[in-house]
């Protein structure tokens, strides 16, 4: 049985309303079958808000709760968008198109934070060390557990406006520190890391690991954040990694011993050839030319743009070839103020504000082959959207799309 506090207690009596007590039964409900001893209480939360996973049910659910007076209690963002840009000119139906405002306009009215980005924590919710979070996104939960030290699972669609909207969670997962520990210990035998190398060794250790936490050996403390991002988000897409601890960067790996005191039930180790043969089969086999590269899954950073920018400068996008870039509006503006967008534009290449290539509608728009360097985005594609992909580094993405 779990114990609720008073507060919790009157929520689930209805004495808060009815938005709150559907809210808190659903959470009750979660808790008890996971045999959760009682409610944490969550600081901010991070939600699914794209209608390209949540669906009719989706729209349905939070339009119920807009219509019970529901209101966000934590600090809530929302994940990108499944509506891109000028949707009107690649095919999207208008119906799907509506689905998907109806969740925009029902997020604003729950008072969700409207900044519709993978990267929250960037912007707008970002937390403490040992923070209580209820953050749903794969990528932003293996961000938040290891590089930040805060606490969160990863919380699946409905549950996470639950946690918005009662500021609650079953104290279970991550939440515990006999989860957090380490099983498995990675050891990195390259000299040096190329950027498309972090995204290629989350893909192989995702794969290896499943939900098992690893501990990795021979990453660079002078690797950048976002190198870890992309670690962390191809990690959760081949596998379904929630944390990693890096021994000498990660602050739960710096502080305490992350297999606490134990032996690693396995080790394996990854060495150059592996990333060879791992980016290999990565990509996926072509039969048709490129006509769409997307960067930025998970959403560009301000220091990944302006390398982008570096790179472009002077170049001119083919124009049989869509360069879309993702990013998230905040980043958006600043660089904007930087003018660093109107000079990457000037080569060709479109900004995608707010929205994803993983769950935007790509098989509406007609592509065929799409080149990435995304471990994440060439993972989920293929077999979401019916495109093929070619994953390479950034230089080469660039390279094949101008003139």
């Amino acid at each position: 049985m779990i114990q609720l506090s008073s507060y919790e207690k009157a929520i689930l009596k209805g004495e808060m309303g009815e938005a709150k007590k559907l809210a808190m039964e659903l959470i009750v409900k979660i808790g008890e079958i996971y045999q959760a001893k009682d409610l944490v209480q969550v600081s901010s939360a991070h939600i699914l808000g794209h209608y390209g996973s949540l669906h009719d049910a989706g729209v349905a659910f939070y339009e119920k709760l807009v219509q019970l007076k529901a209101s966000c209690v934590i600090p809530t963002t929302v994940d990108p968008s499944s509506l891109p840009v000028r949707w009107e000119e690649y095919r999207i139906p208008a119906s799907y198109a509506q689905k998907q405002k109806r969740l925009c306009k029902a997020t604003q009215k729950l008072g969700v934070i409207q900044n519709w980005s993978c990267t929250p924590y960037e912007f707008g919710n970002i937390p403490r060390f040992g923070e209580m979070l209820a953050w749903a996104e794969s990528s932003a939960v293996v961000y938040a557990n290891s590089v930040l030290g805060a606490r969160t699972n990863r919380t699946p669609a409905g549950l996470d406006i639950a946690a918005a909207i009662t500021g609650r969670m079953p104290r279970i997962g991550l939440y515990l520190d006999c989860n957090r520990v380490g099983k498995i210990l990675v050891e990195i035998a390259i000299p040096k890391l190329s950027d498309l190398d972090y995204h290629t060794i989350g893909y192989f250790i995702g794969k290896k690991v499943g939900t098992n936490i690893p501990v990795i050996s021979g990453i660079p403390t002078t690797c950048s954040n976002y190198n870890l991002k992309c670690l962390g988000a191809a990690a959760a897409s081949s596998g379904a990694v929630s944390m990693v601890h890096m021994l000498g960067i990660t602050p739960e790996a710096k502080m305490m011993d992350p297999f606490n005191g134990k032996e690693p039930e396995s080790v394996f180790r990854i060495a150059n050839k592996d990333l060879e043969i791992i980016q290999k089969e990565i990509s996926t086999p072509c039969h048709f030319e490129a006509d769409i590269v997307a960067i930025g899954c998970p959403h560009l950073s301000l220091e990944e743009l302006r390398e982008l920018y570096n790179k472009l400068r002077d170049k001119k996008i083919k124009k049989w070839i869509k360069f879309w870039i993702y990013t998230s509006q905040s980043v958006y503006t600043i660089a904007q103020q930087m003018g660093i967008i109107q000079q990457i534009e000037e080569s060709g290449a479109e900004f995608q504000v707010g929205t994803c290539p993983v769950i935007a509608p790509l098989r509406y728009y007609g592509f065929k082959t799409m080149v990435t360097n995304s471990a994440k985005n060439a993972n989920v594609v293929p077999s979401e959207h019916n495109i093929e992909v070619i994953y390479t580094d950034l230089a080469t993405c660039i390279k094949m799309a101008v003139q």
